[in-house]
Parts: C-alpha cells; sequence; structure tokens
C-alpha cells in the first residue's frame, strides 16, 4: 500500500477479518457423525471428549433451502498488542505476526467457526468450506 511500517504501528489498533457461514435450519437440523479423524483434521482437539461432541447437518425443510436458513458471522480479531506493533515496525512477514497472534491467544477463523459448530449454529462442512484458505 505504500505505507511506512511504523505509521501501520501507530494507526492500527485492530484487526479483524469475517467470513459468512450459512445458519442451519432450527426447524430440520438433523445430528451428524464424524470420525474421529475428520474431527483431528478440523481442528477439534484431540484430548476433547469426541463421545459428548454433538455436532448436526443440513436436512431440508418447507421452511429452509436444503437446511439452511440465514447466516452469520465468524470472526477473527487480533488486537494490535504492543510485541506485534514492533515486529510492523521491524517489518516481519506474515508468518511471524501470525505466530505471535497465536502466542498472544488470538483465535483463528477456523477456530471461531468450530464454536459455531460446538452450539450447533452451522455445520462442519459449512465452517470447513469458508475457512479453507
Amino acid at each position: 500500500m505504500g505505507v511506512a511500517p511504523f505509521n501501520v504501528a501507530a494507526s492500527v489498533h485492530l484487526i479483524l477479518a469475517q467470513r459468512l457461514v450459512r445458519k442451519l435450519c432450527t426447524a430440520c437440523r438433523k445430528p451428524a457423525e464424524y470420525p474421529k479423524e475428520v474431527l483431528t483434521g478440523a481442528g477439534f482437539s484431540e484430548s476433547g471428549d469426541f463421545n459428548s461432541l454433538k455436532l448436526f447437518g443440513p436436512e431440508g425443510c418447507d421452511e429452509c433451502t436444503r437446511g439452511y436458513k440465514g447466516r452469520t458471522g465468524v470472526f477473527q480479531v487480533m488486537p494490535v498488542t504492543e510485541v506485534i506493533a514492533e515486529l510492523i515496525v521491524q517489518n516481519a512477514g506474515q508468518e511471524a505476526i501470525e505466530k505471535q497472534a497465536l502466542a498472544d491467544g488470538v483465535m483463528t477463523m477456523r477456530q471461531a467457526g468450530l464454536v459455531k459448530v460446538r452450539a450447533g449454529i452451522t455445520s462442519l462442512e459449512e465452517v470447513l468450506r469458508v475457512t479453507d484458505i
């Protein structure tokens, strides 16, 4: 963009990324089961209890479109901390900034989507579709 790194570090306080996912229809959503390998590959914690994990998938009814009705946002919110600002000033690459953000506890977009999957708001396939970057 042609902006000096110190100007970016001084003026940006928060970086937000967003994707929209389709919401499961509450009238017809159905329980969905996935192999453990699929769940761990998607990002669910291997230490998590997969037996108590209740996920849903689309079915389809007169109230929705193929099992989905409406949309909701999945967000990744990264505050520009002093450490991240220093990395920006040093012209560090994306990997270094991402590594620091994860160390600071920033939730990835995939992780934020999995929270909505766990809550039954959307399907695992939908989150994988929009976060497969």
